[in-house]
């Protein structure tokens, strides 16, 4: 039996996957894909169905695209803040204390990307 590629959900922007991530699971998002392909820059994050593997269901990755990356290489963490009324998105190498301030209020998030050497092959039929 071959199982069906991933179905792909392009969005409008990267903070709307910001969004869907943190707003799936408040406490205890996801984490970001990333890899690139063909002189692109893909970030997803996966909505997990139950009943794939009976046929019941198919993976959706949800993704943006970018011409250049949004990070430096060394940054692979996102910062949201919920509160700021500018900048929600931060990258971020590494946490400092700075960084947890007021995180107790649930109102800031932290979200790793993960960077993918090559896509699986699930991903091959986005758009």
């Amino acid at each position: 039996m071959q199982l069906e590629s991933s179905y792909g959900i392009e969005l409008e922007a990267f903070i709307d996957l910001i969004r869907l991530v943190t707003g799936a699971s408040p406490d205890r998002p996801s984490s970001i894909f990333k890899w690139e392909e063909a002189s692109k820059y893909y970030y997803g994050s996966f909505a997990i169905f139950p009943g794939y593997y009976e046929l019941r269901a198919l993976p959706v990755l949800f993704f943006w695209v970018s011409d250049t990356p949004l990070e430096s290489e060394s940054q692979s963490l996102v910062k949201y803040d919920l509160q700021a009324k500018s900048n929600q998105i931060t990258f971020l190498s590494f946490l400092e204390e700075k960084d947890l301030e007021n995180v107790h209020t649930g109102l800031i998030r932290f979200i790793p990307i993960v960077k993918l050497k090559h896509p699986p092959k699930i991903f091959s039929n986005l758009g």
